[in-house]
């Protein structure tokens, strides 16, 4: 009990529904800003990117227009890089890249140990799954 009230002192305050690292990320950004370190419009610029106008969406165009179109495929089995960069996927992670058609014997399957080489222009960040080492081994 609280002296002065005579009631109970303790109380049920409502907490951040954040989790630790959210908490950690948003101190770190707060004080990096404040620091003139970070400039949170370009932080969102990023994210929005990674959100809009990078992920596995794009990856699905080209693979649809693979589909629809003979002629883009064959270039993206001899030059997946033009041809994926034809379609304004480029940059960071797309500078090599490589297609493979699936067949009836034969189903192709990526797995990368680095993550370094994962194709971020036409499927976005990695999965933290796909980092797993439980998936690279089962894979």
């Amino acid at each position: 009990m609280h002296p002065a009230s005579g009631h109970d002192h303790h109380h049920d305050h409502e907490h951040s529904t954040l989790g630790e690292m959210d908490v950690r990320v948003r101190a770190l950004e707060t004080l990096l800003t404040q620091k003139g370190y970070l400039d949170p419009a370009a932080v969102d610029r990023i994210i929005e990117t990674y959100e809009v106008h990078v992920g596995p969406h794009n990856g699905a165009k080209v693979v649809a227009r693979a589909w629809a179109d003979p002629a883009f495929r064959d270039w993206l089995l001899q030059d997946a890089t033009a041809a994926i960069a034809s379609m304004d996927y480029t940059g960071r992670q797309g500078e090599h890249m490589v297609a493979v058609p699936n067949t009836p014997d034969t189903h192709n399957m990526v797995v990368c140990t680095l993550c370094s080489c994962y194709p971020w222009p036409v499927l976005g960040l990695p999965p933290v799954w796909y980092k797993s080492a439980a998936y690279r081994s089962r894979a």
